[in-house]
């Protein structure tokens, strides 16, 4: 199951999780007459596959590379014996320090302007019952719809050595409309140049005039400092998160340099060049 958020004002931002009832890998060990199972997850710096928890090699072909375990505790609150709380808690609880472990294992406190994801998977209902209340952190390389590709090697420290082999462009414009994904070769109107920080998950939520008068400087600052110059063609834009997503640690203003027309080449230092094609 993959869960897409969409950020009221911001670029579409994705979360994920493996599908609860089909993330096991058991490992068999005789007792007597009876088999008993363990639920094996792969541990930090390990890679699993699909929605499975079990470790594969980084060297295969993965989606989701392990970067914080845990364990799921008591300030979830009471849930009925048995049965694991629901996605919302879950995510409420925990994804705000996935996406803090995803910041320092890629190298980029701006990775949302990539694109590379924070992920989250949790024991399944059986797990549950036998009492395993384990959680593992990851992160993903995102399509245009926020579902991971398989990939293979490891993308520790990834953004630190080459954040333009990941940044996000917008067929559309940021300004007008919900960004849409491209690939920055492809036909674009916008260019993630970084973020900015409008605040913690468990504090209050901006309001637009504010979430406004934070972005437009900042971003301004961020367009032209890409750029090289200021130029009449090219425009800072930006999206912020809406409450649902800012709860879950989406704090992140995202920045645009949004240009006049579709280009297949990135704007990053042309100063007063023409646009490329």
């Amino acid at each position: 199951m993959v869960a897409a958020l969409v950020m009221t004002g911001c670029a579409h931002a994705t979360i994920g999780l493996a599908e609860l009832d089909h993330m096991r890998s058991t490992d068999g060990t005789r007792a007597g007459n009876d088999t008993a199972q363990r639920t094996i997850v792969a541990e930090v710096g390990e890679c699993l596959d699909g929605d499975n928890p079990g470790p594969v090699e980084c060297s295969d072909e993965h989606t989701v590379e392990v970067t914080k375990k845990g364990t799921l505790g008591s300030d979830l609150g009471s849930t009925e014996a048995g049965v694991p709380p629901g996605e919302s808690t879950v995510f409420r609880a925990v994804f705000p320090r996935c996406r803090s472990a995803a910041a320092e294992y890629l190298g980029s406190a701006s990775y949302d302007a990539s694109t590379l994801g924070a992920w989250l998977v949790w024991a399944d209902v059986k797990d549950w019952k036998a009492g395993h209340r384990w959680y593992r952190c990851g992160v993903a390389q995102l399509d245009g719809t926020g579902r991971p590709v398989a990939r293979t090697g490891s993308i520790r420290d990834a953004l630190a050595e080459s954040f333009d082999r990941y940044r996000v462009c917008s067929a559309t414009r940021p300004s007008a409309e919900v960004p849409e994904t491209v690939p920055c070769s492809e036909p674009h109107m916008a260019e993630a140049v970084g973020v900015v920080n409008a605040g913690k998950a468990d504090g209050p939520v901006p309001s637009e005039p504010e979430f406004d008068d934070k972005a437009r400087t900042a971003c301004g600052t961020k367009v032209h400092e890409f750029v090289g110059a200021d130029r009449r063609d090219v425009a800072p834009s930006w999206r912020w998160p809406d409450e649902t997503t800012w709860r879950i640690g989406f704090t992140n203003i995202m920045c645009y340099a949004e240009t006049n027309q579709a280009t297949t080449g990135s704007v990053r230092d042309i100063g007063t060049s023409p646009l490329p094609n």
